[in-house]
């Protein structure tokens, strides 16, 4: 067991032989959970990406590749139209001098 002390950022280091033996390297994602006991680090990884499967479940039965791009399309249409991008554009013309060379 190893120890660690918070930073005045916010920030700790984990202890190498924890590390090594989680085989966390740097840039991996950890998620803090809250237990009864404490808290729990637990690295976001493929084993835990696949224990969330079917956590969300859909009432659309159709695949999520259809209905997601449909949702997107969706949320883009009122983005737009909270922006008022529908609306036609006014060009700006910058108004410029040409210079012409002296031969």
């Amino acid at each position: 067991m190893g120890s660690s002390v918070l930073t005045t950022k916010g920030q700790i280091v984990i202890p190498k032989a924890i590390r090594e033996k989680y085989k966390l390297k740097p840039g991996t994602k950890l998620i803090f959970k809250e237990t009864d006991s404490g808290l729990m680090l637990q690295p976001v990884d493929a084993s835990f990406i696949k224990s969330l499967k079917g956590i969300a479940k859909s009432n659309d039965p159709r695949p999520m590749k259809i209905w997601w791009a449909e949702y997107k399309k969706e949320e883009r249409e009122l983005e737009d139209r909270k922006l008022n991008l529908h609306e036609p554009s006014v060009k700006y013309q910058a108004k410029t001098k040409s210079i012409k060379k002296k031969k």
